[in-house]
């Protein structure tokens, strides 16, 4: 009798995934009408003049952008880096474009303890937090090919776990009063993976791994005005190393660089607009899309078809390439 059960599950979860193949070109085409039909319709995005927001990693480039970004639109802003005087230029910028409420504050992000004490302070300073930009990130290692492991630790705990601890500290307000935003700056790394970018790669999947587990979380709780975003953009020009690495190795030319003032005013707005994935540029969701249709063994080969003489170039550069200690 077992036996027969065992056979009739099988048979049942074949149909199913026959069943889904087949309608998966429908399905995909249904997405890709509904991403076009996005790009025309308009949403009208919620007000939050007056709420508070902590933006990691905002002492220069995306962090800075989106705390202006928000400054703009009458939030709030915690200005938190490690680098104190880039995040106190940053408060300084926000005064000059807006009137509302900013403060600098040194944290090391990894750190669960300065995580706590930045809430409180916050909540001193400026008021209790709603909306928490998780931004904060190490792109390259200084020994990108064969890395200390000091080094692979760092990036671990600044990409990933610190996201940990910011949701451990900040999301039981947003409960409390039962809305808030978390946005978490992921990669397109966590979609089309880097060759000789693991741990980068490694980090941002278990970034974006961490979004969806949340959103489940949420939904099971019934917290539907607590919105979870995850941001998936390629190669963005507000990092020079990065920027040079990708000029000199060409990887420009897969996609241009995206300009940092440009992803920020596309991440609040998808923000305010509740999107739980926002993948910069669009045609990178539509690839990732497409590619996962097929076999992993041919998604594999057309990367390398596109990408393979850039990840050489990379590899080529990286082999005595140093970066500034972090």
């Amino acid at each position: 009798m077992m036996e027969i059960q065992n056979q009739l599950i099988k048979l049942l979860t074949t149909l199913l995934i026959i069943g889904f193949a087949l309608s998966t070109p429908v399905l995909l085409l249904a997405v890709m009408l509904s991403k076009i039909g996005e790009c025309f319709k308009y949403k009208s995005p919620k007000s939050i003049i007056g709420e508070v927001a902590v933006v990691t990693g905002a002492a220069h480039g995306l962090g800075r952008a989106i705390a202006l970004e928000l400054a703009g639109i009458g939030c709030h802003v915690a200005v938190v880096d490690i680098d104190i005087n880039g995040a106190k230029e940053t408060v300084e910028k926000i005064h000059q474009i807006s009137r509302v409420k900013a403060k600098a504050y040194k944290v090391n992000v990894t750190s669960f303890t300065e995580i706590t004490d930045l809430n409180a302070k916050v909540t001193r300073d400026l008021g209790m937090v709603t909306i928490l930009i998780n931004n904060a990130g190490i792109l390259l290692l200084r020994n990108r090919l064969d890395p200390a492991p000091e080094d692979v630790q760092r990036m671990i705990d600044v990409n990933l776990t610190s996201h940990f601890w910011t949701k451990t500290v900040f999301l039981p307000t947003m409960k409390r009063l039962r809305k808030g935003n978390i946005v978490t700056i992921s990669s397109a790394a966590s979609l089309l993976p880097f060759a000789y970018h693991t741990t980068y790669t490694a980090t941002k999947f278990g970034a974006t791994g961490h979004m969806k587990a949340l959103q489940l979380e949420l939904a099971v709780e019934k917290q539907h005005d607590i919105h979870v975003t995850t941001v998936m953009p390629m190669i963005l020009d507000t990092n020079d190393e990065m920027s040079d690495l990708a000029n000199i190795s060409k990887m420009n030319q897969l996609y241009p660089l995206i300009k940092g003032q440009t992803a920020a005013r596309r991440i609040v707005k998808g923000m305010l607009a509740g999107e739980r994935e926002i993948k910069i540029p669009l045609i990178l969701d539509i690839l990732y899309r497409i590619l996962n249709l097929l076999p992993l063994s041919w998604q594999e080969r057309l990367i390398l078809i596109s990408a393979s003489n850039k990840f050489l170039s990379y590899k080529e550069i990286s082999l005595n390439a140093k970066i500034p200690k972090q």
